[in-house]
């Protein structure tokens, strides 16, 4: 009896020292990012890539494998990462670019709660921010990563060809009201409280609405892009306020007084485009 049992544990040593490769498998994180939706060079450049956050999470939300490339580690805007995993097992993994740091999490309800911050609605110098979260997914050789940009982009253009003949609408200021400040990396991010939105959203002045002040032969404007994070939120949604005067024959509006207009946007959809035309009936 007491042989059996020396030559039984011999067996058991032997199967579980080593980790058979079959249990395995060898997978390429391939971290890049989607294509352009703009070129206008006076706007942000939108494949940036100035940093990398990769974050490997087992079934059990446990942090496997955390990855951080900083700007001065960056030699390509394409990252690829080499990493073993086990076979037919799901694993959470997120991509994260321009987060300028390294993200402070040591599980997936971490991560679940974090919220990315700006520290002013145009904060987008060294790339805005963007993000891919694959939940639950088996691990393959190569797993191409595509992050999306965090924040939506508004075009926005005005249509004149309802004005009568000399009536003159200059348009003086665009805003975004309800603007977010934060964002979480997971889709469906919204502003939850008044404290989650800048108080003065992103906006443009001055020489930058020319394009909206410049009508062509059709009274078609140009298009001018603002920019702002994903708000799905059904409580704070965010709203585009157009600021302009206007002159006619017999009314005007008074020096530092203008019209207001506000166009609401529902829901705004990270990585998405919102072509708007303003049609003016005075």
């Amino acid at each position: 009896m007491k042989r059996y049992f020396i030559t039984a544990l011999v067996l058991l040593a032997a199967c579980t020292r080593g980790e058979p490769d079959s249990l395995f498998i060898e997978t390429s994180l391939i971290l890049g990012a989607g294509e352009s939706l703009s070129t206008r060079a006076d706007m942000p450049d939108e494949t940036r890539i100035t940093d990398w956050n990769l974050l490997v999470f087992n079934a059990f939300g446990d942090l496997e494998e955390h990855l951080y490339v900083p700007s001065r580690a960056m030699k390509e805007q394409t990252l690829t990462h080499t990493t073993r995993l086990l076979r037919d097992v799901p694993y959470t993994i997120v991509a994260a670019a321009n987060m300028g740091y390294q993200l402070p999490v040591h599980c997936l309800q971490d991560l679940k709660e974090y919220r990315y911050h700006l520290s002013r609605p145009d904060d987008y110098a060294d790339g805005i921010p963007m993000a891919i979260t694959l939940e639950n997914v088996l691990p393959l050789e190569q797993m191409p990563l595509r992050v999306e940009r965090l924040m939506a982009r508004v075009d926005l253009r005005m249509d004149r060809r309802e004005l009568e003949a000399g009536v003159l609408l200059k348009v003086t200021e665009v805003s975004i009201g309800n603007c977010p400040s934060s964002v979480s990396l997971f889709p469906g991010s919204g502003v939850e409280t008044a404290s989650q939105a800048f108080q003065n959203g992103f906006s443009l002045k001055g020489q930058e609405l020319d394009a909206l002040n410049r009508d062509a032969a059709d009274a078609l404007s140009g298009t001018v892009s603002l920019y702002l994070l994903e708000n799905c939120s059904q409580l704070h949604p965010s709203y585009v306020e157009i600021k302009a005067e206007y002159h006619s024959d017999d009314q005007h509006t008074d020096p530092g007084a203008p019209m207001s207009y506000r166009v609401p946007l529902e829901e705004v959809v990270r990585n998405t485009v919102y072509p708007i035309t303003v049609v003016i009936d005075l």
